[in-house]
């Protein structure tokens, strides 16, 4: 069973890796202090990155708990869903939800975890100002768990970003999730950087577990 602390880990970094995901709903972020942004910054939007088979993410380390680091776009048999792999890990994203991660494989066909309707972890078009704000429903059939989720985002700012895999302009998106677990209750926040460059997340950051901070390591098309 998983305890708090890593259980909203898990949510935050399942969502952080290779992702190409985005969200459905926007509504006001709250509880984020920002600070001011340039008008060049302001300027710059990015919309939805179209991923094609054959593509290659990988990053410094597992990807969401799982041990692979380099994952590929491969032929999906469901149009609803992109799928990248990793040996034989699989991750599935709903593409009529933005790309947001909905649910994971293991090698042996288990389901690892599962968001209903998906993990809202970006949302696009992306722009400095940007907010967003929605629930979410979380189970791990691997650990036995449910929980119920609240995450509210904003973008931050649009400038260069250094990691593993060299240096990109970035949307910083300063994230809050709320959750719930029967009477227990607590939340975690987290940064990320998306590249339009990589169409991806090149970095993700978070505050209250290091071991699930990812970054990009090499990238192709």
């Amino acid at each position: 069973m998983l305890n708090a602390c890593s259980k909203t880990a898990l949510t935050l970094r399942l969502t952080g890796g290779l992702l190409l995901a985005g969200v459905a709903l926007s509504s006001p972020a709250d509880d984020l202090d920002l600070p001011d942004i340039s008008l060049v910054a302001s300027a710059t939007e990015a919309p939805a990155p179209t991923p094609q088979v054959g593509d290659v993410h990988e990053f410094v380390g597992p990807v969401a708990t799982i041990p692979c680091s380099r994952w590929e776009v491969v032929d999906s048999e469901d149009p609803a869903y992109l799928v990248s792999a990793c040996e034989q890990y699989r991750m599935f994203f709903k593409v009529e939800d933005h790309h947001n991660l909905h649910h994971v494989l293991m090698p042996d066909g288990r389901e690892a975890v599962r968001f209903e309707p998906a993990y809202p972890a970006l949302e696009f078009p992306l722009a400095v100002g940007r907010q967003w704000r929605r629930a979410y429903q979380g189970q791990s059939t691997l650990e036995d768990i449910a929980w119920a989720g609240d995450v509210s985002c904003e973008v931050a700012d649009f400038a260069p970003v250094e990691v593993a895999a060299g240096r990109f302009d970035a949307f910083r998106i300063e994230c809050k999730d709320r959750w719930k677990v029967a009477d227990a209750a607590s939340s975690v926040t987290s940064t990320t950087w998306y590249a339009p460059e990589v169409g991806g997340v090149v970095k993700t950051i978070n505050y209250e577990d290091s071991r699930w901070n990812t970054e990009l390591k090499a990238w192709s098309r």
